[in-house]
């Protein structure tokens, strides 16, 4: 599960400070939404591990729109959003804008507090070579880069032995597929496993994958395949964009500004 910061207000503005804490304790969860797609039992700060990539079997590059679940266990409706997702030699990007976001924890108002912020658009960026993870926020034109632990690091590193059961046949999307049941045991003995169908009309891509965590399903739709290489430099931290040392950091610069330059706290 992708660990997040502790997002309290550091605003000395005590009429401000439990709306601003409101707003980011709600931005959390947009940010464990954008990197929810690629979360699985193991996964760590990054929301993503090497396992998660065997998935994809040959296809290492690529693009696609992608329909993400969430459900709570013990919760009666799902979080769902709409990712652009990308892969590039194993780099993974993915692109939500959280007006898609749909749950019953984030009101219409504390989206509108984040479009208005220039928090409503964020990209996340895995890159298992330099071990780190990218946050990037175009409007607010800012990025944190935050390293991956020792352990993630290590996972990325690790090989795998894939193992798959077909399970049957079921439509999705209206494309037959074969659903399957994929267990991946690392060199270092952890086991985890997956439900995914492949569709043999599009030379077994993966275009359904769900994956159960202690305490959360997450159910990924992959729609609008393209396998063609998609542009190097749409994983690299654009131009003139400022870094900063941490999320909290950027999301609390970013509400502060927007607070202190005339916006209603909701």
């Amino acid at each position: 599960m992708t660990t997040l910061p502790s997002l309290r207000s550091s605003s000395p503005t005590t009429t401000r400070s439990a709306p601003l804490r409101s707003i980011l304790s709600a931005l959390a969860l947009v940010v464990l939404a954008a990197s929810a797609p690629a979360q699985m039992p193991g996964g760590g700060r990054s929301g993503i591990n090497a396992a998660m990539l065997k998935l994809f079997g040959e296809f290492s590059s690529f693009s696609s729109k992608a329909e993400v679940r969430m459900l709570d266990k013990g919760a009666k409706e799902p979080i769902s959003m709409m990712v652009d997702f990308s892969m590039l030699d194993g780099q993974v990007r993915m692109d939500l804008d959280i007006s898609t976001l749909k749950s019953t924890e984030v009101s219409a108002e504390i989206l509108q507090s984040f479009k208005a912020a220039g928090l409503d658009k964020v990209t996340t960026i895995i890159r298992p070579h330099q071990k780190s993870a990218l946050l990037i926020y175009p409007v607010v034109r800012g990025y944190v880069d935050l390293p991956m632990s020792k352990e993630e690091a290590a996972d990325m590193d690790r090989k795998f032995t894939v193992a798959r059961t077909k399970l049957g046949r079921e439509t999705v999307d209206g494309q037959p597929c074969d659903k399957t049941q994929v267990r991946l045991e690392a060199d270092n003995g952890d086991k985890q496993e997956a439900i995914v169908w492949y569709s043999p009309a599009a030379k077994n891509f993966p275009v359904k994958m769900e994956m159960t965590q202690e305490q959360m399903v997450v159910t990924v739709q992959y729609r609008e395949v393209k396998t063609t290489k998609p542009d190097a430099q749409r994983f690299q931290v654009p131009a003139g964009f400022a870094k900063q040392a941490s999320v909290e950091q950027l999301m609390q610069s970013a509400m502060l500004k927007m607070l202190g330059g005339g916006g209603k706290a909701p």
